[in-house]
């Protein structure tokens, strides 16, 4: 019993700190130098705890943590799309390791009943208007984005922005409404808790996304937080991935109609 209440106190702190080293791996390169390689280290540290006491969940969240704060140390958060790699890296390893395969449980498709399509459409709709909004009212300076776009002929404009949406939306519910709040609802049980970490998390990742800066870690926060209510409400990953997706497709009608 006092082994159990010992884990039962201790994953959540691990969780916890877990999140806070996710949040900050964008901001690395406002960090001393040394403190970077300390995070990484103690990521380090922490998947081999993880693994030796086959706390599953918690070893996917750090494995794919560490993995993106390696993959910050050498490339540039800020370049589209930085989360293949470390996310291709965590597919290879996690099925791979039969105890890690077995315990993906966040790939569920999940359901799509009444209450689900309400939420994905208002947050389809909201989200969209908030873009909208955020670009005319701030007026940012996108032109940096546009270079990713490899050809600007009106048909293949159509498949680069479906594969854009198609892609960037994959990577960030895999991580975000995938991994991570698998491992927070292990660590934290499955509330509301769980979440609004993850949502922290989301934001924080998007202090040079679209929308950047802290008004858009802001906005993104608040995003995160009804996709995970779509992916808690639908009970798999399906309904918030679909949802996503229709979010990254007016971030490219933006770059492409209102930027240029």
């Amino acid at each position: 019993m006092p082994e159990r209440n010992v884990e039962a106190f201790l994953l959540p702190v691990l969780m916890l700190l877990l999140i806070s080293m996710n949040g900050s791996i964008a901001y690395f390169h406002m960090l001393p130098k040394t403190v970077p390689f300390i995070i990484a280290t103690v990521l380090g540290v922490l998947l081999a705890g993880a693994l030796f006491l086959r706390e599953h969940a918690f070893a996917h969240a750090v494995l794919l943590t560490f993995l993106v704060a390696v993959w910050n140390l050498v490339a540039d958060i800020a370049i589209w799309p930085f989360l293949i790699v470390p996310l291709i890296v965590y597919a290879l390893t996690a099925f791979s390791v039969p105890s890690l395969r077995r315990s993906v449980r966040w790939l569920a498709v999940g359901r799509f009943d009444k209450p689900v399509w309400l939420l994905m459409i208002s947050t389809v709709f909201v989200s969209s208007v908030a873009l909208l909004a955020w670009f005319k009212a701030w007026h940012p300076d996108l032109t940096h984005y546009l270079k990713s776009i490899p050809s600007w002929h009106p048909a293949a404009l159509v498949f680069e922005g479906i594969g854009f949406s198609l892609l960037n939306a994959a990577m960030e519910e895999s991580m975000y409404r995938g991994v991570l709040m698998q491992a927070l609802d292990t660590a934290l049980g499955p509330g509301i808790s769980s979440i609004i970490y993850q949502a922290a998390a989301f934001g924080l990742l998007h202090i040079k996304g679209i929308p950047g800066d802290w008004i858009g870690v802001g906005m993104t926060c608040i995003y995160g937080l009804m996709l995970g209510v779509i992916r808690r409400r639908s009970g798999g990953i399906l309904a918030p991935f679909a949802t996503h997706v229709f979010a990254d497709v007016t971030i490219f009608i933006i770059l492409v109609t209102l930027v240029r």
